[in-house]
């Protein structure tokens, strides 16, 4: 867990903002919704895991399986055995054909049930809703190799505060020329649990850390004022009880295959 200044804040915002407002909000706008279970090993089965996993991949594509997931690994902390296997993208109608799907196929949890399972020693399931028409994702050539992301765990009765503010420097950034084709994120909230929202932003390497040209505070200051944009940096950042930042990174071989 990790406090994070306003200035950081900012610059983490910065980043995230790479489709056209009009655009998300559109009747065809693509499904915000996110499917997500976070796995964590038992002590020792970390490699067994893993080889289960990738068998199980292999079975639910051969076994027709609507969606491709995904896994991810942390990169920082001191809980790093986790494994985030990830569906994006539906809408909450799909998730009802998706359970359809599965109550007709009892061999995916019978295959997972006799060679994952015992492996395991925790599981959470979550969804994850993105909003969108605060957001500017633009899909790469190949896949994104890490994810920064910076959790905001909301207070209770500070929800309207929070989105408030995020809208606001969202708008502005989709606006005044802060997104381009180099700066793409996501907002997204946690259904389940405590309430959470993130940010998320793409990286190819590390190199794409370092950012370049104007930092996003100047950005912001340039275009409302700088007592304006630190007042709505302060509001952003009080919503908040804490802040958490992860990267996420790819995990391709463990992965369903690109092409299923």
């Amino acid at each position: 867990m990790t406090k994070r200044p306003i200035h950081f804040l900012l610059s983490v915002i910065a980043v995230m903002f790479l489709t056209s407002p009009a655009a998300a909000l559109a009747a065809d706008a693509p499904p915000e919704m996110a499917d997500m279970w976070l796995i964590t090993p038992k002590e020792g089965h970390a490699a067994d895991f893993r080889k289960a996993l990738v068998k199980h991949m292999a079975f639910r594509s051969e076994n027709g399986d609507p969606r491709r997931w995904e896994v991810y690994t942390p990169m920082l902390g001191n809980d790093l055995g986790r494994y985030g296997i990830r569906h994006c993208c539906f809408k909450w109608a799909d998730q009802d054909s998706y359970r359809e799907w599965q109550s007709g196929a009892d061999q995916i949890s019978e295959h997972f049930d006799e060679h994952v399972a015992p492996h395991v020693q925790h599981a959470e399931h979550y969804f994850e809703s993105m909003d969108l028409g605060n957001s500017h994702w633009v899909e790469p050539d190949t896949h994104y190799a890490m994810f920064a992301v910076t959790e905001y765990y909301v207070k209770p009765g500070h929800g309207m505060e929070f989105d408030a503010a995020k809208e606001k420097m969202s708008q502005i950034a989709l606006n005044h020329g802060w997104a381009t084709n180099e700066r793409s994120w996501i907002w997204a909230s946690t259904i389940g649990g405590e309430t959470q929202e993130s940010i998320i932003i793409p990286h190819k390497d590390f190199a794409s850390f370092e950012g370049s040209g104007e930092s996003f505070l100047s950005f912001l200051s340039r275009h409302m004022g700088e007592a304006e944009a630190t007042a709505l940096l302060k509001q952003f950042a009080s919503a908040s009880s804490r802040t958490e930042f992860q990267i996420w990174e790819y995990r391709k071989e463990l992965s369903m295959s690109e092409g299923d």
